[in-house]
């Protein structure tokens, strides 16, 4: 199973977003645009797991603490690839978030997980394989609530990927008022 972990959106962000893609959508000549419901920010892309594996990142993840905090989306911007530009809104820096991404990375590593060796850049993708109507520019700034982190799973489907929760855990704020 194909695993990543991610901070997912709520509706009316989901909302913005697509109409920031719908617009890249109309300039662009060609690529692929990502649906609505899979917008996210990735904190780490896994990869290929076995059941074992799934296991022992939810335990990780079960360990992360942290404090419920905003994130800022403000701008587009793009990846040049070969194949086609990736398009995205970026995160505003953000060191609540850049503490969440190196604990994690730090205790999936000391478990054994291989991790990408990039720079993180938090961004939420909008299109792959774009060609032409790619442009960066700043958009009426979005914020969004961090207040839990999810385990999801990959899937191809017929009309493209499909991402599933598979776990999630709250902050630590968010634990505490649980009952």
């Amino acid at each position: 199973m194909r695993l990543f972990v991610a901070i997912l959106l709520p509706e009316a962000v989901k909302n913005r977003l697509a109409v920031i893609r719908d617009a890249l959508h109309d300039r662009a000549l060609s690529g692929t645009f990502v649906s609505r419901d899979c917008f996210h920010v990735t904190l780490e892309f896994l990869g290929e797991c076995s059941p074992s594996e799934r296991d022992r990142i939810i335990r990780v993840m079960e360990g992360i603490r942290f404090q419920p905090f905003d994130i800022i989306l403000s701008h587009t911007g793009s990846f040049t690839r070969s194949d086609g530009d990736i398009c995205w809104v970026g995160v505003e820096e953000n060191r609540s978030l850049v503490k969440l991404h190196d604990d994690l990375a730090k205790k999936l590593q000391a478990e054994g997980f291989r991790l990408e060796k990039k720079r993180f850049r938090a961004h939420i993708t909008l299109a792959r394989r774009v060609h032409g109507g790619v442009s960066s520019c700043r958009i009426d700034p979005v914020k969004v609530r961090v207040e839990s982190i999810s385990l999801m799973l990959s899937e191809r489907g017929e009309r493209g990927m499909i991402y599933t929760p598979v776990f999630t855990s709250p902050s630590a704020s968010v634990q505490g008022t649980m009952t």
